[in-house]
């Protein structure tokens, strides 16, 4: 997949990013759940579902357009981002 555009690919990067985010918080809650011979498990169920996320969207993403390699704090600020925006969207939709 090669995306077309820069801001398809910029949605794509910042998707791939709030993705990994999520599931990066899904784990730290999931892992506090279960004994902690299942802690290996999980973490590579979740690792393996943010490769397929960076293979799949981010790295397509910034091969296309290498202006949108993102620094840690641009990771972060996306992440935050992405987050509010959503959280803003579930309460007005309620």
């Amino acid at each position: 997949m090669n995306p077309p555009t820069l801001s398809c690919a910029q949605a794509l990067r910042d998707g791939g990013i709030d993705a990994i985010a999520a599931l990066d918080d899904a784990l730290t809650i999931a892992i506090k759940s279960i004994p902690e011979d299942l802690h290996r498990e999980i973490k590579h169920a979740v690792g393996r579902a943010m490769s397929a996320i960076m293979d799949e969207t981010i790295n397509p993403a910034i091969l296309a357009f290498p202006e949108l390699k993102p620094s840690e704090e641009t990771w972060r600020a996306v992440a935050k981002s992405r987050a509010f925006a959503r959280a803003g969207s579930l309460v007005s939709d309620s």
